[in-house]
């Protein structure tokens, strides 16, 4: 399919009308929305599983020592051998990183999604597998974590919120998102939630839906009655899901965040579409592709909230340099700024000098004014957007899994949180938990998590698209992509992502390795 080019602003209202003046109340939002009770059915595990997967069915279950995969069972632990770096790491330490001195008390539990093994394809797409995408949240009112996690398929695809529960090391699943719209399954479907999960008015989790096919939605795909990704609000209270409709036909969303203050909601579509859309009133500001010169990055927003005003990369050919693009909603016009991306810093074998575009940044204004954000391969910088610099700070990790999608200062400031090698790789360089202290650019490991847990349980956490923190920066809660594989398979010449079954970690920062 050619891209698709969109010369006016288009939404699809299955919401009623937009209001004309003044702010709605936050009920009366919900209100103009379709609720869609929860009701979550598990899924029987299919016989009908190809050669390839009853192989990988009877590794997982061989190495399963605990039974975890089959119970959503959470256990506990601290070891000092999480402190042991990989030998092929350890020249690094000393000089890129330092060592945590206590471990942290670490609570693991894999998701108990179903089914949890899936048969062969029903058209082109990859055979499917559970993943998680999104960014994660924490609801301080009931101190639970939450997270989605998707099959990655495009017919009868399986997508859900995932809530964790500390107080009780348990889980709780969602309705299946593709039956609460209503996607029978002969309808193409979607398969992810790629960006942040955003709470506003209380318990409502907003989001939007993602396709999982790749490189492109087949024509007959949308003949299905698929008419793109819908923006969606999930009550964690009452397990209610709020559908607002699809904003604009034929677009699905790999990033969005919403603007808490403001009450908007952006997003950016596979092939760069741009969505600003007003909450309250419930009506688009801008659908379609940035002025001449400018292409919204579709992985990343920077929101200043304090001014209204959002951010990413220029991911344009013409601009090598990927240079800041703002945007203001007051006056619904987009600039170019002089800030550039910084150059990737060289370190051992991993190439260096290359300017990649930003990827992950921390969600709010520290009292310092900054931002912290990291490149796609791993450079560390500070944005400042009163003055409109950026400040390169070298590379957050010395190992060669770099890339990193999630971010987390903590409250008091010093601290910033990240898991290096995103895309299911980290394994490679040990699955590192790492702190930045803002104060002295330290960077220290708080955990080793792979051999650890293979070890343990016969499970590689492979990546983490998202890591949170709870409201007092002592517990950071981590969503792991990966599999129980031999771990042989994960090393060697090259190593290959892991993508199968989800699993999260809680960890207890120690007091003593979190001194504000």
């Amino acid at each position: 399919m050619t891209r698709r080019i969109f010369p006016f602003l288009l939404t699809l209202c299955l919401i009623g009308p937009a209001v004309l003046t003044g702010r709605t109340a936050a009920p009366e939002v919900y209100a103009k929305a379709k609720h869609i009770p929860s009701r979550y059915v598990s899924e029987p595990d299919t016989e009908n599983l190809s050669e390839e997967a009853l192989a990988e069915k009877k590794t997982a279950e061989k190495l399963d020592k605990e039974n975890l995969l089959y119970t959503g069972r959470v256990v506990v632990d601290q070891d000092k051998k999480m402190l042991v770096p990989p030998q092929h790491i350890k020249p690094f330490e000393g000089k890129y990183f330092t060592m945590a001195k206590t471990p942290p008390k670490v609570e693991f539990g894999v998701i108990p999604a179903t089914p949890r093994f899936f048969p062969e394809p029903v058209d082109d797409h990859h055979r499917a597998f559970w993943a998680s995408w999104s960014q994660s949240a924490y609801y301080p009112p009931n101190g639970k974590f939450y997270t989605a996690i998707g099959d990655n398929g495009s017919y009868n695809a399986h997508l859900y919120i995932v809530e964790y529960d500390p107080a009780r090391l348990s889980f709780g699943l969602s309705r299946e998102i593709n039956d609460a719209l209503g996607r029978a399954e002969n309808v193409f479907s979607e398969g992810k939630i790629h960006g942040n999960l955003d709470f506003l008015d209380g318990p409502y989790l907003w989001f939007c839906t993602y396709w999982s096919k790749y490189p492109d939605v087949h024509e007959e795909d949308f003949a299905t009655g698929y008419t793109g990704g819908h923006i969606m609000a999930y009550n964690v209270e009452t397990k209610e899901f709020c559908d607002f409709g699809v904003p604009m036909l034929r677009a699905s969303w790999p990033g969005h965040r919403v603007d808490t203050k403001r009450r908007m909601l952006y997003a950016v579509g596979y092939y760069c579409e741009f969505l600003a859309w007003d909450i309250d009133y419930q009506k688009v500001n801008w659908a379609g592709y940035l002025p001449e010169g400018m292409v919204w990055s579709n992985r990343t927003f920077l929101i200043d909230e304090a001014a209204g005003k959002v951010y990413t990369c220029n991911q344009h050919p013409s601009d090598p340099k990927r240079r800041l693009i703002e945007y203001d909603p007051s006056k619904n016009r987009f600039r170019l700024l002089n800030a550039e991306m910084p150059p990737t810093e060289q370190v051992g074998d991993y190439k260096g000098g290359a300017v990649s575009p930003m990827r992950a940044v921390t969600e709010s204004k520290a009292p310092d004014g900054l931002f912290y954000g990291t490149t796609h391969e791993g450079e560390l910088f500070t944005f400042n957007p009163e003055t409109e610099e950026i400040k390169d700070l070298g590379i957050n990790w010395p190992g060669e899994e770099r890339y990193t999608t999630s971010m987390q200062r903590s409250p008091g400031g010093r601290y910033i949180y990240y898991a290096p090698g995103a895309h299911g790789e980290a394994n490679n360089d040990g699955s590192p938990v790492v702190q930045y202290d803002t104060q002295t650019g330290e960077r220290k490991i708080l955990a080793f998590l792979t051999p650890y847990y293979y070890d343990q349980y016969g499970y590689t956490p492979s990546g983490a698209f998202s890591v949170r923190l709870d409201d007092r920066g002592e517990r950071l809660f981590i969503c792991w992509n990966g599999a129980f594989v031999e771990y042989e398979y994960t090393i060697g010449e090259k190593k290959k992502s892991l993508f199968k079954h989800n699993s999260i970690t809680l960890l207890h920062i120690p007091e003593s390795e979190r001194i504000e």
